[in-house]
């Protein structure tokens, strides 16, 4: 908490980061930055964390000088994708001359594949969300609504969103518990920060993903359906006049995973806000309407993506401290979305009237391209979740669920057990 003077009674030097202590509570080492040093050079890595909203909308709104390209400047980023990192473009001439997914792209190249995945957010495919939602989630309480008490991410909340791309995209719902299985422990900009062994666990699914991704695509090229991904597929064949197999697998790999792990993460901090908020979920009970003021609310409090980064390709500056050519720059959007430009930033409340943009997304070129399907998937999800679970409540002996968040990047319990009146 600030102290009465409104200084802020922590010091930057105070914190490691990353750090178990961060992890679980990252906001007074935010509340530090912000204050005392918001272009912060971290002495550990060399990095800089950028914790204000108007250095961090800087960065994302100048991608010639910050690049999405982590991997320039360290391979270890990319993952079991850097086998492409010295790959020939598959087709000599070709628009798309790496085979890095969406996220790790610039302009011009940036621009091309985000137009190629526009059309999973076009009104039609957001009312079939809409649609469809409603009724997956009702099936997946049905399971265990007798039993009173459920862990959430596992029985409702991973396996909500999972379905949900699943039918918009066009993958086969049977293939859930496979998808279910991979690891889900982070992306590739917190990477640097891994160690082997965790490194090893992030990439063991990478080569059965990436398999199972080029079956799909070679199947939609063969067997063409009403579907995104068929729609997707042929596109590129169209504009491009043969298959770029290791660029669609990148792209469609991104769609399975990305695509519903921050709604996942987002449904199970609106829960577990609100069972430590009871007056707010009082008051979200008595007047449904403020369910997407809620939603938002969650986003902002906390960021289902904690942080970014983006490597500067020149010398630069960010307010005046001097960030050199090669430097990883990290976006700490769980600080903006806490910044003292919002009122009591540090108070959950589903009423707030609304304040700047969120950051939960992203911003710039790059901001979330499915930002409206994960906002139309928490909001349907709330609503359904007060519908049927009366009483919510943390379950005997995991009333501390949040002290199991253990990913310095993506915020959100391992678990979250539940109980509720039956």
């Amino acid at each position: 908490m600030e102290s009465q003077s409104g200084e802020c009674p922590f010091r930057v030097e105070d914190f490691s980061f990353p750090s178990p202590e961060v992890t679980k509570d990252p906001f007074p080492f935010y509340k530090a930055l912000r204050s005392q040093s918001p272009v912060f050079r971290n002495p550990e890595t060399g990095d800089f964390l950028v914790s204000r909203r108007k250095d961090i909308d800087f960065v994302l709104k100048n991608p010639e000088i910050f690049s999405n390209r982590n991997y320039l400047a360290d391979p270890r980023m990319a993952g079991e994708s850097r086998r492409y990192l010295d790959t020939p473009p598959p087709i000599p001439g070709d628009a798309i001359q790496t085979v890095f997914s969406l996220t790790m792209s610039d302009p011009p190249e940036h621009g091309i594949k985000r137009r190629a995945l526009r059309s999973l957010v076009n009104p039609r495919y957001v009312r079939n969300c809409e649609e469809t939602l409603e009724r997956i989630a009702n099936e997946l309480i049905d399971v265990f609504i007798d039993r009173g008490e459920v862990e959430l991410r596992k029985e409702f909340a991973d396996p909500l969103a999972l379905l949900t791309i699943c039918e918009l995209a066009g993958f086969p719902p049977e293939d859930r518990a496979t998808f279910l299985s991979w690891n889900r422990i982070g992306t590739g900009h917190g990477r640097r920060f891994l160690t082997e062994e965790q490194l090893q666990a992030q990439d063991k699914d990478i080569p059965a993903r990436d398999a199972y991704c080029e079956a799909i695509i070679k199947d939609r090229l063969d067997n063409p359906r009403d579907d995104f991904l068929t729609e997707v597929v042929h596109a590129q064949v169209a504009r491009d006049g043969a298959l770029n197999l290791p660029y669609l697998t990148a792209e469609i790999g991104l769609i399975l995973t990305a695509g519903n792990e921050t709604t996942s993460r987002l449904i199970a901090n609106v829960m577990r806000l609100l069972i430590e908020h009871p007056d707010q979920l009082a008051l979200l009970l008595a007047d449904r309407a403020l369910i997407p003021g809620a939603v938002d609310e969650a986003l902002r409090f906390e960021s289902p993506t904690q942080w970014t980064s983006r490597l500067a390709l020149e010398d630069t500056e960010i307010d005046g401290m001097p960030i050199p050519k090669g430097s990883y720059v990290l976006m700490l959007f769980g600080s903006a979305n806490r910044d003292e430009s919002w009122g009591d930033p540090d108070v959950f409340r589903v009423d707030r009237k609304r304040g700047p943009d969120l950051m939960a997304f992203g911003g710039g070129i790059h901001r979330c391209l499915g930002f409206p399907i994960a906002l139309a998937e928490g909001r349907i999800a709330l609503s359904v979740l007060l519908d049927r679970l009366k009483n919510p409540r943390f379950a005997s002996g995991h009333e501390a669920d949040r002290e199991n968040i253990d990913n310095f990047q993506k915020r959100v319990p391992k678990e979250l057990h539940i109980e509720f009146d039956r």
